[in-house]
């Protein structure tokens, strides 16, 4: 996804998302982390979905899709970055994927705990493209880290994005 803290970027986009495999909280992780990982897996997922056609979704769709999995910013930077992609006729082409993801130890405790889910999205040659398919960048491999919090249900609050390393193996 693009990234979004206030501003948008959310996860770069596509339809097959769900072709591709993304690795799932294992057995070392705890309840809690495992939670965190499962809301940035779906996060991922929703934007994969949204931003490789955002013509085939109204703004409602789009907020329908994000809100459970986002807080107010992230929500709000993500619905900007749909609107925009929409009115312009641009979307995500290809098929991103997490490469890997790990994830903090708790943060806090009960409503308000929170957990950094760190994830390597592999674009796997993902482009945003215009209306007429026309390549207008690709998208970097990058390091994201995902601060998700629980605010009576647990929800992406943040995302810091690093691009230019090379995801570690």
């Amino acid at each position: 996804m693009p990234s979004t803290s206030a501003s948008p970027a959310a996860s770069s986009p596509s339809a097959t998302a769900s072709e591709t495999s993304t690795p799932s909280p294992t057995n070392s992780w705890n309840p809690t982390q495992a939670r965190a990982i499962k809301v940035v897996e779906d996060y991922f997922a929703a934007g994969e979905r949204l931003f490789a056609d955002p013509s085939r979704y109204s703004k409602a769709d789009a907020r329908a899709t994000l809100e459970p999995l986002t807080g107010n910013d992230m929500l709000e930077g993500n619905l900007v970055l749909f609107q925009k992609l929409r009115a312009e006729g641009k979307r995500y082409e290809g098929a991103a994927r997490l490469a890997w993801i790990s994830a903090s130890n708790v943060f806090g405790s009960g409503t308000g705990e929170s957990v950094n889910v760190t994830v390597c999205r592999d674009p796997q040659g993902q482009a945003l493209v215009d209306k007429a398919g026309k390549v207008l960048s690709e998208v970097p491999v990058a390091i994201r880290e995902f601060e998700v919090r629980d605010q009576t249900g647990w929800r992406v609050v943040g995302e810091k994005e690093g691009f230019g390393a090379p995801c570690p193996s």
